[in-house]
């Protein structure tokens, strides 16, 4: 069978979502498009090479198809065949382990796989919603609008299901109540989560100041109508005056004695980010050098209550499968949607000082962000180069995903 490899990665800066973000004022295309061309340029390709684009996000899915509007956004031809994907937070790793399927099985030679959000929005942050007049969310966005289709006049209403979620707990998809519960059912305390946090933000300003994520970054520059523009180059997340004191003062934002704090979860993001997937005798052809090979994947569902233990047992299927142990990894990315996402999987694992030295050594995404479909992308770009850097082998990328799911891949550094 052929050999998936990554040849190269590229993403926006993160930005935070919303009134205080520095992409308020444009769509997910400008995110996505710069990118898609950055990628083409930087490896030399031809857009009538590429068989395949596919485009994870969890709230800009719609009828009609996004990556398909890209690529026309983009200036590029009509050969070129897309999916949207939704899978929650792991749709920018499920597109991107779907493509190194899809490419090992030969069904396609060249594929983009990415991954995109404007978290809460479709368009820009309007006046009104930056000065707290409307509201808006996610949440908005899965509603559907209001019919105004007439039924006729023997209409009946059907006796339908109940909605699984009402039955469950209708808190089930507030991710904050998720990980309240993994606090209080696993015994993991508040201080350890702060203390993970700055960990994240100390690590992710170190590295954006040693510009670790410089060669994974495509500055975006948002030009005006009064002619004027400006260019983001960095992400807008890290806070390098942290402290842990700081971070302990921090009121829960779920509930009253809570655990979980602003401090100690991810923001809400905006960022696009974006891979290309070859085979390995295509790389060498071409002259690419590659940044990983794909090796292995696993996906797990879980209880949706406890929606942050997703990462430990896909990352144990995972293992159980291919033979590997934790301690084979040079590089483990866990996604850090909250604190105790990473506390669970360290305690569950009993991990070892050396392994846990090896998490989210450029800090995670409490710090960077997480775009939510856009995340995975960046885990695998991100694992790749600390790989080059240290002289690693093995990296591992892991995800929890909403309503109780985990994905976790396995990529190896090769002498290419």
């Amino acid at each position: 069978m052929r050999e998936a490899v990554i040849v190269d990665g590229v993403r926006t800066p993160i930005g935070r979502a919303g009134r205080r973000g520095m992409f308020r004022t444009i769509t997910h295309s400008e995110l996505m498009v710069p990118i898609v061309k950055e990628i083409l340029k930087r490896n030399k390709l031809d857009p009538k090479d590429i068989d395949e684009f596919h485009v994870g996000s969890a709230g800009l899915v719609t009828p009609m198809s996004k990556c398909r509007q890209y690529l026309f956004e983009a200036g590029f031809g009509d050969n070129i065949w897309g999916s949207d994907v939704n899978t929650q937070c792991a749709s920018g790793l499920h597109t991107s382990v779907e493509s190194c399927e899809r490419v090992m099985a030969g069904s396609a030679d060249i594929i983009l796989a990415a991954g995109v959000e404007t978290m809460g929005r479709q368009g820009v942050t309007s006046p009104e919603e930056m000065a707290g007049q409307k509201g808006g969310g996610m949440a908005a966005l899965l509603m559907p609008p209001k019919s105004d289709l007439s039924y006729p006049e023997d209409w009946k209403d059907a006796d339908l299901l109940t909605p699984w979620y009402a039955v469950k707990n209708p808190q089930i998809f507030n991710m904050l109540w998720t990980a309240e519960n993994v606090h209080e059912r696993y015994g993991i305390p508040r201080q350890v989560a702060d203390e993970w946090a700055l960990r994240s933000q100390q690590l992710a300003v170190a590295a954006q100041d040693a510009g670790r994520f410089d060669d994974e970054i495509l500055p975006v520059t948002i030009n005006y109508k009064d002619g004027s523009s400006e260019t983001l180059s960095k992400d807008q997340g890290p806070r390098r005056e942290t402290n842990l004191q700081a971070l302990q003062e921090l009121r829960p934002v779920f509930k009253e004695g809570g655990f979980v704090t602003a401090g100690n979860s991810c923001p809400q993001n905006d960022g696009a980010t974006i891979v290309l997937v070859t085979t390995k005798e295509i790389a060498k052809e071409r002259g690419w050098k590659p940044m990983l090979t794909y090796r292995h994947s696993a996906t797990v569902g879980t209880d949706p209550d406890v929606m942050g233990i997703g990462p430990r047992w896909a990352t144990k299927k995972l293992l159980d499968r291919s033979g590997m142990k934790l301690e084979d990894f040079d590089v483990l990315e866990i996604n850090e949607a909250f604190a105790v996402v990473v506390n669970y999987f360290v305690n569950e694992f009993k991990a070892s000082d050396k392994v846990i030295e090896k998490i989210n050594r450029w800090g995670g995404a409490i710090a960077i962000g997480h775009p939510l479909g856009g995340t995975g992308p960046r885990l695998i770009m991100t694992a790749g180069r600390q790989l080059k850097d240290n002289g690693g082998r093995w990296a591992l990328t892991t995800l929890c995903q909403g309503l109780g799911m985990g994905y976790a891949a396995a990529w190896e550094r090769e002498d290419y």
